[in-house]
């Protein structure tokens, strides 16, 4: 099918692979490796929405200025999260793909750090 399209077209069965095995690799993190990754991906997103703020709350720019230029602000905070390889909630979702299909046994989340990060 790639030669097709000419990029990588997946089927669903095997994007539904990709994904439990995205999902083992995550769930075996260990705790510590989890945890941190999770408040660097708190920080990141907070420093993306701090800009975010400092953007749109400037004055002297105008409305569509400030909807662009705070837009790529926090854009920043998500780049710097997939940069670093940080663990997002959101993207820890996709564990349940993994779980469903009995390849791991718990539901390992990084919520936990992302409320500490949030917090600090």
């Amino acid at each position: 099918m790639s030669e097709l399209f000419g990029f990588d077209a997946f089927s669903p069965r095997e994007i539904a692979e990709r994904v439990e095995t995205t999902g083992v690799a995550k769930a075996r993190l260990p705790v510590l490796s989890m945890l941190i990754l999770s408040v660097l991906a708190g920080a990141f997103i907070g420093l993306g929405a701090l800009y975010f703020v400092v953007v749109r709350s400037d004055p002297s720019l105008g409305f569509a200025l400030k909807q662009v230029l705070g837009g790529m602000a926090f854009a920043l905070g998500l780049i710097l999260v997939i940069v670093a390889g940080a663990e997002l909630f959101t993207g820890n979702n996709l564990l349940v793909m993994a779980w469903a299909d009995r390849k791991i046994s718990t539901w390992n989340s990084c919520a936990v750090g992302l409320l500490y990060a949030r917090g600090t």
